[in-house]
């Protein structure tokens, strides 16, 4: 079955990013493996390549390598600090994609996989100003970022007890780039079978 990772950039408990990622799983879940990295992530100290070696955080960084190597796309969720992607998704990128550098038997888990980036936000961009750093940092590693993204703005008026309510139409785009992305993820889990 093609797995995808949501991937978010906050940290925060009450994340509107952890929360669309949330609401955009339930138009995929019947067709797709829902993996995250959050539990292998959270504790990662700042990238420091005097560190790669110690044992426990290389440790830490093989799971959560294994987890960016068992999906076929990355459904990235992430708000924008001063315009940029966040320190905490940027340090998780650091640290996975290093373990191809340092040592032969990992490959790297970025190459030529799908990308979907979104973003939420309580501001009128809806977090739209880091998707060019986020696009950039994801190329780079050799990523294939999805032409389309989604941009929430003014989150926490669209979220309810019972989650995040859009009007019709923003529904029906959400519903429609999650479902394409979902098809070019299944695309790259059908090559990696060959």
């Amino acid at each position: 079955m093609t797995q995808l990772l949501l991937l978010s950039g906050s940290q925060r408990q009450e994340s509107f990013n952890a929360r669309l990622l949330n609401h955009l799983a339930q138009h995929v879940e019947d067709s797709c493996g829902l993996l995250t990295a959050a539990p292998f992530a959270e504790y990662l100290p700042i990238f420091n390549q005097d560190l790669e070696n110690e044992p426990t955080i290389r440790a830490q960084v093989t799971e959560l390598h294994a987890v960016f190597m068992a999906c076929d796309g990355i459904v990235v969720a992430s708000p924008e600090y001063n315009g940029q992607l966040t320190p905490y998704l940027k340090n998780i990128i650091d640290w996975v994609s290093r373990l191809a550098y340092i040592d032969p038997a990992f490959d790297n888990p970025f190459v030529d996989k799908p990308v979907l980036l979104c973003t939420a936000s309580t501001g009128g961009s809806g977090g739209a100003m880091g998707i060019p750093s986020a696009r950039a940092l994801f190329g780079y590693v050799g990523g294939v970022v999805f032409g389309e993204t989604i941009s929430v703005p003014f989150a926490h008026q669209a979220w309810t007890d019972a989650g995040y309510f859009f009007e019709g139409d923003f529904e029906d785009h959400l519903q429609h780039v999650i479902q394409r992305f979902a098809k070019q993820a299944r695309h790259f889990h059908a090559d990696k079978q060959g």
